[in-house]
């Protein structure tokens, strides 16, 4: 099998494989993908390039055989010069695929002959090459999607037809009288080798070699190194007249602790109607509650604030003395008079999962920990139960949706302190000043690395562009392909 031919499975109908993976529970996506009329019309053009790359990749067995005192060989039978002016790709939602008709196109066939013909008692040789244009070439395929027995996506080949109406041969030797004497071969045995044999290739490409790729494709993306998102498909692909549309779980796991129940389920998606993108994919806050979920109950969720932590510039800002300049200590004096010339860490952890919020404004995120305030001689000299609320916005870079920070609160609910009564607004501007300089860079990393979308390699977005939904987040964009084009 050529590697045009492995290529083709790939790229006929990449925006369906893109996203496919096997159907395994019963309930609302986490994320759901959605390609529209008019990415099937782009389809259309990757389909044209792909077929013709195809196409002049096939060679036939060859050919002998003895017709009366006719006596001939044919050898290296290979396609070319094909020539696909139009094709029609659409949905076909009575076979759950995609159908491509393909009418009128040519295709020419190079050969090389050896005849022999018995003309009473004298034997009469002629060889040469010939080139046969077949004319008025007809292609229908339709493409489904199941899946195999391991909940891998299975591409399959529902059908697939091929016809050839009108043909002319053009001979190069001599003898044309016996030549024309062979000529309904191409009109019979030849023509429909080539037919059958268009089939067979097609067919092989998609159950075959585009099964095998789609196979390799994952089912799931890393976050972080420590968490993975599960892309499986919760029901089949729905094929509609206007769309194809996939259903994902989209909850994110602990990577060593996959087996945990998750104490809570994805939301509705709102409903949708434009449909002048090719694309549109959703991811409903589930992903992101799913990843809390998992960092609070994995102690993850931990920040450490503590000198080997801040840039050289800032490392005096948990002196607990510091005459010159401001620092732990003049913010909450009694820590110099209690513990002078010493530094404080501050610890913050989760105390319970964060809450992630989605809406038509943005996006918000909401910690709920306990800050831990401890001097290199002393532990647990402060503490205090907090509640931070971020505000964020997120965007789309290459295959992933990442991520920042725009802004945050923090608020001190209860204090607990070892050395006196202290005022509150001062450990909440020491854990805003921490949160600036530790916590919200760390944010912002993870923000920034994002979450890898399912999509294809060779797939790029074309403007995409974010909507908030209530308790989603929805990615409209063109596509392009860098595949066979």
């Amino acid at each position: 099998m050529s590697y045009g031919v492995t290529k083709m499975a790939t790229s006929l109908f990449y925006l369906v494989i893109a996203v496919i993976i096997s159907p395994i529970l019963s309930q609302n996506p986490g994320v759901k993908m959605r390609v529209t009329s008019t990415g099937i019309d782009y389809a259309e053009k990757v389909a044209k390039s792909a077929l013709t790359t195809t196409l002049n990749t096939i060679r036939l067995p060859d050919f002998n055989g003895k017709d009366g005192n006719l006596e001939y060989w044919l050898k290296n039978i290979r396609l070319g010069n094909v020539r696909v002016p139009d094709i029609d790709l659409f949905l076909s939602p009575g076979q759950r695929g995609l159908t491509m008709n393909v009418r009128n196109f040519g295709v020419d066939v190079f050969l090389d002959y050896r005849a022999r013909y018995q003309l009473w008692f004298i034997p009469i040789d002629n060889s040469g090459g010939a080139t046969v244009y077949f004319k008025q070439v007809e292609l229908t395929v339709t493409v489904g999607i199941d899946q195999f027995e391991d909940t891998s996506p299975k591409l399959v080949s529902r059908s697939c037809s091929a016809n050839i109406g009108d043909f002319d041969v053009n001979f190069q030797g001599s003898l044309a009288w016996l030549l024309n004497l062979f000529r309904g071969l191409f009109s019979g045995a030849i023509r429909d080798s080539i037919k059958n044999t268009i089939c067979d290739k097609v067919n092989e490409a998609i159950n075959i070699h585009g099964a095998d790729t789609l196979r390799k494709l994952p089912l799931e993306a890393d976050i972080a190194e420590k968490f993975v998102v599960d892309y499986r498909l919760l029901s089949p692909v729905v094929f509609t007249d206007r769309y194809l549309e996939t259903q994902h779980k989209g909850a994110v796991y602990w990577k060593a602790d996959r087996q945990s129940q998750i104490p809570f389920s994805p939301d509705v998606i709102p409903a949708w109607t434009e449909s002048s993108s090719m694309l549109y994919l959703w991811m409903t806050d589930y992903v992101p509650r799913t990843l809390g979920y998992a960092a609070h109950t994995h102690g993850y969720l931990q920040y450490i604030i503590s000198p080997d932590k801040l840039p050289a510039q800032s490392k005096s800002f948990l002196n607990t003395t510091c005459p010159d300049s401001a620092c732990a200590g003049t913010l909450i004096p009694l820590l110099t008079e209690k513990y002078p010339n010493s530094f404080v860490t501050l610890t913050i952890s989760s105390s319970k999962s964060p809450d992630f919020n989605i809406t038509s404004n943005g996006l918000g995120l909401t910690l709920y920990g306990t800050l831990d305030l401890s001097t290199s001689s002393a532990s647990a000299v402060v503490t205090a139960n907090v509640v931070i609320s971020i505000v964020g916005a997120a965007f789309v870079r290459n295959d992933r949706i990442v991520g920042n920070v725009a802004q945050f609160r923090t608020i001190i609910e209860s204090l607990n302190s070892q050395i006196g009564e202290i005022d509150i607004s001062s450990i909440n501007k020491a854990l805003d000043d921490g949160m600036n300089m530790v916590v919200i860079p760390q944010l912002n990393a993870v923000g920034d690395t994002g979450i890898a979308l399912p999509v294809l390699k060779d797939l790029t977005f074309q403007n995409p562009r974010i909507v908030y939904q209530d308790k989603s987040v929805l990615i409209s964009t063109n596509v392009q392909y860098q595949g066979i084009v």
